[in-house]
């Protein structure tokens, strides 16, 4: 039992400094493209990656949250976007993460590794024919459903554009609602109706 302890406590160990390194990497970039705020194709560059953790008994869900402490979990994907994909070998055992269709076709594969505490990244456009990923080396053990739909919130701040644009508008309105109240004679402040 105690084997199975020291097992999770390393790969909590890797997985915290995955996850630090890739939002580490989300500012870099972010930083590096804050002139127009945009990556190459002109989309925001604040995209976080999905994050697996590998081991022989599955992959285990690490981001976005909702498939934290998932074994096998779903993906969740958006036909025609881009993901980054990084998982994280656990045990030291040799992985290998496998996107097929649902013909058994190999659409994407990662670079394999049998280091542990290795991450392992890769990118590819989410396609209608995606139905499972699984491990090259262990695919009985190894294996989840991909899904298309709306796709994971996958946001730095953890919130998706229209969620966002509607908390905007909600503090507009908080903003109106309370310059109408003030009636205290602040009339010269400036013009300026950005409540700092």
């Amino acid at each position: 039992m105690s084997e199975t302890h020291w097992s999770r406590r390393t790969a909590l160990r890797f997985i915290g400094a995955t996850t630090a390194a890739a939002g580490l990497t989300s500012a870099v970039a972010a930083q590096e493209d804050e002139d127009t705020g945009d990556d190459a194709n002109g989309e925001g560059t604040d995209r976080l990656p999905i994050i697996l953790a590998g081991r022989i008994e599955y992959w285990y869900g690490v981001a976005p949250e909702a498939i934290e402490g998932e074994e096998n979990p779903t993906l969740d994907l958006e036909e025609g976007e881009e993901y980054e994909l990084v998982w994280i070998n656990v045990d030291g055992v040799e992985h290998e993460l496998v996107v097929e269709s649902g013909d058994g076709e190999e659409l994407e594969a990662s670079e394999a590794s049998e280091t542990a505490g290795e991450a392992v990244s890769m990118t590819f456009e989410a396609s209608e024919d995606a139905a499972e990923y699984y491990c090259q080396f262990h695919p009985e053990s190894m294996r989840g459903d991909v899904e298309l739909g709306d796709g994971f919130d996958l946001s730095a701040n953890g919130s998706d554009e229209e969620g966002e644009s509607e908390a905007n508008e909600s503090d507009d309105e908080n903003d109106s609602g309370t310059d109408g109240d003030d009636s205290g004679g602040d009339d010269d402040s400036g013009g300026s109706d950005s409540g700092y």
